[in-house]
């Protein structure tokens, strides 16, 4: 199991900050699934901004598996936003299972669990944890776009 980083978990690009309470931005991040992802490897595609909470969000995804065994789980991670650690993990509290990735598609959370994430005092992150192997892995991208409010 390894640990991927999105180009914002790189710090290779802003992440905005909503500029009053109670504003919401809305933020699409991407990655490019290589071949060579593997079993319970997690990619760390987007942030929760400190005293921020998610409030909605969608999942797209290429057809990334020839077969139809690739599904994931979305959610939050342990540890500091943007952090090597390799031993983060990573919750299903926005998808769990998600077949999405087999056909390619769109999707929205429909876990009440989605809706109901508090914020905390530092940044989170959110990851995409391959929890069931694709029987033949192809390139693609995986996108979420993320909608979160300030408290």
């Amino acid at each position: 199991m390894t640990i991927k980083q999105s180009d914002a978990a790189l710090g290779k690009i802003n992440v905005p900050y909503p500029s009053y309470a109670g504003e919401t931005v809305t933020v699409r991040y991407k990655y490019a699934v290589p071949l060579g992802l593997v079993l319970n490897d997690i990619i760390e595609i987007a942030p929760i901004p400190p005293n921020c909470r998610v409030t909605d969000m969608v999942l797209d995804s290429d057809d990334l598996d020839t077969g139809t065994t690739i599904a994931f789980d979305v959610g939050i991670m342990s540890g500091d936003w943007q952090s090597q650690d390799q031993a983060r993990t990573c919750g299903a509290e926005f998808f769990a299972a998600s077949t999405l990735a087999q056909a390619g598609g769109v999707a929205r959370p429909t876990a009440k669990t989605a809706f109901r994430t508090v914020s905390a005092t530092t940044a989170r992150s959110i990851g995409i944890k391959f929890q069931a192997a694709a029987t033949g892995l192809t390139v693609g991208e995986v996108g979420l776009t993320v909608s979160y409010h300030a408290l």
